[in-house]
């Protein structure tokens, strides 16, 4: 049986970003969950302190603008753009 086609589906299942703040020298690497035109859900290690305000970079969603936490659970966060 080929996977061919169920592979190249998941590939493009999820998202990789990086957030930053200007607090931080480094980035923290994300999971993209979800996108709207408001904002993203995204997923960061369990030990990621993440700040209030952050900056998002999307590569391969042309994404790259500032956001705040509005929801936390866990590891996952929601965040909204802000301008």
């Amino acid at each position: 049986m080929l996977d061919t086609g169920r592979d190249l589906f998941l590939q493009d299942a999820f998202k990789v970003g990086l957030i930053s703040s200007s607090g931080s020298a480094g980035s923290i690497g994300c999971l993209i969950w979800d996108a709207s035109p408001d904002g993203v859900d995204v997923e960061v290690d369990p030990a990621a302190v993440v700040p209030d305000t952050v900056h998002l970079s999307i590569a391969s969603l042309a994404i790259d603008r500032p956001c705040a936490v509005v929801e936390r659970e866990g590891s996952r966060l929601h965040l909204v753009y802000v301008r």
